[in-house]
């Protein structure tokens, strides 16, 4: 081989060495940038996803709301219904009372307008109705 043969073989080494170390500059450049980008979506989704259990926080406390106000109105409701129910039934167990006092010659008659009363006590006060003691006291 001649001087010019191990030129040229020298000279394709070194380009080969030039072309890798090109390459691996290239390659490093390119992961460099590959990480600021990921880098840069990772802070995007770290935001998008503080954004999100925000979002959420504030929808399941909204929530909460929402059932405590419905329980809230549910309960004024009833307690209303149950008011009206038992403010039609005072005039009957008035005259019942009335019945129970009057006197008659039948007493199974009268034992009869007794339970019909006992029986719409029982049920009142089953749902929580109380019996006031007004009857000459002061307010």
């Amino acid at each position: 081989m001649g001087q010019n043969e191990k030129n040229t073989e020298e000279l394709k080494k070194e380009n080969k060495k030039s072309e890798k170390l090109e390459n691996s500059k290239n390659t490093e450049e390119l992961k460099e940038n590959d990480i600021i980008e990921i880098k840069k979506e990772t802070e995007t989704l770290k935001i998008k996803l503080e954004e999100t259990e925000d979002r959420l926080k504030r929808i399941a406390a909204e929530f909460d709301n929402y059932k405590k106000r419905s329980n809230k109105e549910k309960e004024e409701l009833y307690n209303s219904i149950m008011g009206d129910v038992v403010s039609g039934f005072l005039p009957v167990i008035d005259n019942l009372e009335k019945a129970v006092e009057s006197k008659t010659e039948d007493e199974s008659y009268k034992q009869g307008v007794e339970l019909v009363l006992k029986q719409f006590k029982d049920v009142l006060q089953a749902n929580g109705v109380q019996e006031i003691k007004a009857l000459r006291r002061n307010f």
